[in-house]
């Protein structure tokens, strides 16, 4: 137990985070809002000492849980005011790590993701979407049952607030970073002729990318992105035998959607609750919107005969794309992408104005959204639509307007 502690504590450790992002080019400005921070030479071996352990101290609370105002929480907000306090020496790694964190955002997932179902494979994609809800579902809910914290500033700087409410550990961008490269490399062999040693490298530049913007931006400790680089890796193994079965049962099971969209709302509706509010509940809602979706839409197209295969015979042989092609790629994108947007704006609209009028709440009232027989309905509902739109209407539609390859 004592090497698991000086493990976690070292990998925990804030100031590995902070010296990271010096590595990178931040650097602390001296004055902010006209005073002199507190240089972090200038702190004393104690405060040192408790910048270093503080992940490891809310380890050891009741249960690994913390107060809902814990003292680096505290610290956390008390600094919040003086938040832009680096300052970016090296504007190229920058931009890279910014757009590194991108990727594991809702406007990624509703942008890029269904690329994969339009232009490249729908099976990969389905597969893509099982492995990416699992393991994202129990990272999120990972985060509300340990409950360990993000780094802090000081020393760590932070460059994003979107998530800051959140718990730390497992990173769910390190777990979407490494599922959804990987299981489309996965997916991909034996069933396409591809380069398995450059498919692997591609898939660990993307996963080490999205991993340390995490770090760079002050978002995770070292340790929190190990942990879901390892959730997603054992996930994978343990899990990608049953993959083939798991799919078959979506494609032909006649129960297949009744007990898709029960389990998924029931996961929603038992999803462990935090001490305060913040945006991993609703953030596991969407994702586990978008599974049912995708999954019903899956046994919708299959019992209707409708036929997405790529053209040829298995192996199917990857080309680069002609100049014909990939105007057609894109403009099968850019309606496709253009559905979801209607899609959701609809449905989002739709659920709340039933719901809040059935709780008798304003539809406006951000409070009011965050109640839990309201986020999880409406996010649940919006999303399986939306889900649903990318994997079976935008298909049809494509295929109606003869936008094929």
């Amino acid at each position: 137990m004592d090497l698991f502690d000086k493990f976690v504590d070292y990998f925990m450790d804030f100031n590995k985070v902070r010296s990271f992002q010096e590595f990178c080019g931040l650097s602390e400005n001296k004055c902010v809002d006209g005073g002199h921070h507190q240089q972090r030479d200038e702190f004393t071996e104690d405060q040192k000492d408790m910048l270093r352990k503080n992940g490891a101290r809310e380890r050891h609370g009741a249960g690994g849980k913390t107060e809902p105002q814990s003292s680096c929480c505290a610290e956390d907000s008390t600094l919040k005011e003086n938040s832009v306090n680096y300052k970016v020496n090296n504007k190229i790694l920058h931009h890279i790590f910014l757009l590194g964190s991108m990727l594991g955002t809702e406007v990624f997932y509703i942008t890029a993701l269904p690329v994969i179902f339009w232009n490249f494979d729908m099976r990969v994609a389905r597969m893509v979407i099982t492995v990416w809800v699992v393991t994202m579902y129990l990272g999120q809910a990972a985060k509300d049952l340990l409950r360990w914290p993000r780094p802090t500033w000081p020393p760590a700087f932070k460059l994003e607030t979107r998530v800051e409410a959140e718990f730390g550990l497992p990173s769910t961008h390190a777990i979407a970073a490494t599922a959804v490269p990987f299981t489309m490399l996965f997916a991909s062999m034996g069933r396409y002729n591809i380069n398995f040693p450059l498919g692997l490298c591609l898939a660990t530049c993307w996963c080490l990318l999205v991993s340390l913007s995490r770090l760079y931006v002050g978002m995770h400790s070292i340790l929190d992105v190990m942990a879901g680089i390892a959730l997603t890796a054992v996930y994978l193994y343990f899990g990608w035998p049953f993959m083939e079965m798991v799919n078959d049962y979506t494609l032909y099971s006649q129960y297949a959607p009744f007990i898709i969209i029960v389990s998924h709302f029931l996961l929603a509706i038992f999803y462990p609750n935090s001490d305060h509010w913040s945006t991993t509940r609703g953030d596991t809602v969407i994702i586990l919107g978008v599974g049912a979706g995708v999954h019903c839409a899956s046994w919708f197209g299959n019992y209707y005969g409708f036929d997405w295969e790529p053209a040829g015979t298995l192996p199917y042989d990857l080309t680069l794309p002609t100049a014909h092609s990939l105007a057609i790629g894109i403009t099968r994108y850019i309606i496709g992408v253009l559905v979801l947007l209607v899609i959701r704006s609809t449905m989002k609209h739709l659920s709340l104005l039933v719901l809040c009028h059935a709780a008798s709440v304003p539809k406006d009232d951000e409070l009011s959204r965050r109640r839990t027989e309201i986020e999880v309905p409406y996010k649940l509902f919006t999303y399986a639509c939306v889900g649903f739109g990318a994997n079976f209407a935008v298909p049809v539609l494509l295929q109606y307007l003869g936008v094929v390859v």
